[in-house]
């Protein structure tokens, strides 16, 4: 966004931020009411919009409880999905909704984990109890909860981009903020995240200087290998000697590119959409431009929403699509995730 551009919407980012402030002084000081799960709410949020990488950690952190033994459920607002009706997803107990009804983060969490009950809905401490009554869970991940005042949580994950550019944005729409950098304080353990190796550098030390009460970790995501549409793993040889096009429709898609680029060479193009665009026929021809040779790269969350269109899955090229899967490794810190958890799950159950 151009200086002019951010020096026109100034105005509407400090009125943003009054509100936020005004919402927040409600919870902190208990004016307003919060409601309580009987269960632990285990919470994964940032303080900007988008790019972040809550959905694997998200992920991350349901593969860890899952070999704690625990029975986890995920709370989900399912951003941009087409319907505003509570939503559970557990393909393991039967329930399979469309990705439009459920929205396509909650839909490629629930494909990974099928046991996993995945529930949809603006009000989540409602989505939590009907997963407790139909399913029945001994602990709830809420995804993307930092602003998700009304439900109480008893760990909060902030997640901070590792340029630490969270820490001097402004609030929207001038800037990224949706919430006062204040909040972080509010942190059960900080996690830096990156694509690249997190180290104990420059960024580290300074989280460490503003927030010394708080434990950092450090988590990148290894982005390094392909699934094709139903779901399996297929060799990054099917890269070589080929035409290979990159595609997304996510909030920060340099990153993606960059990736595809160091897993399969310079892709010949990259084509960028609208945040969750939901593609048509029309999207991929402009993708492969005529060109049935080519092998399109994309992201797991677009081609979630691919891969599910019935009228798409008729058309030849989707064959020629693969998603580059993501995963989020802890680089340093696990010990203060792995504390976290065993505080928290030693309060509930004492």
């Amino acid at each position: 966004m151009s200086e002019g551009w951010r020096n026109i919407l100034l105005p509407f980012s400090l009125a943003y931020g009054g509100i936020v402030s005004v919402r927040n002084f409600g919870y902190d000081s208990g004016l307003l009411g919060v409601k309580k799960l009987p269960a632990p709410v285990i919470s994964v949020g940032n303080i900007t919009v988008g790019g972040s990488g809550k959905t694997p950690f998200v992920m991350y952190l349901v593969g860890k409880l899952l070999l704690l033994g625990k029975k986890p459920a995920i709370l989900s607002r399912g951003y941009k999905r087409m319907t505003d009706d509570l939503v559970i997803a557990c393909p393991e107990c039967g329930y399979v909704p469309d990705v439009q009804v459920i929205g396509d983060e909650p839909a490629l969490i629930s494909r990974k984990f099928p046991q996993v009950p995945v529930a949809v809905h603006a009000d989540r401490h409602r989505a939590g109890m009907a997963v407790l009554q139909q399913f029945g869970a001994d602990v709830f991940v809420l995804d993307d909860g930092m602003q998700n005042r009304e439900l109480h949580r008893d760990i909060d994950f902030v997640l901070l981009k590792h340029s630490l550019y969270d820490l001097s944005d402004s609030y929207l729409p001038a800037g990224n903020l949706r919430d006062s950098k204040r909040r972080i304080k509010q942190a059960d353990v900080i996690i830096l995240t990156a694509h690249t190796r997190v180290s104990d550098d420059g960024e580290y030390s300074e989280v460490q200087r503003r927030y010394p009460e708080i434990p950092v970790a450090g988590i990148n995501f290894v982005a390094s290998e392909l699934l094709d549409r139903a779901g399996s793993l297929v060799s990054l040889d099917i890269l070589r000697n080929k035409d290979v096009v990159a595609f997304c429709g996510i909030a920060n898609a340099e990153q993606f590119f960059e990736n595809v680029d160091n897993i399969a060479g310079k892709a010949v193009s990259r084509k960028t959409f609208r945040d969750h665009h939901w593609y048509d026929e029309y999207d991929i021809d402009e993708i492969f431009g005529g060109n049935e040779d080519r092998i399109a790269v994309t992201t797991s969350k677009d081609a979630v929403r691919i891969f599910s269109d019935e009228e798409l899955s008729q058309i030849n090229e989707i064959r020629q699509i693969y998603a580059l899967d993501e995963k989020a490794v802890v680089d340093f810190g696990e010990e203060h995730i792995d504390g976290a958890l065993n505080r928290v799950f030693r309060r509930v159950y004492a």
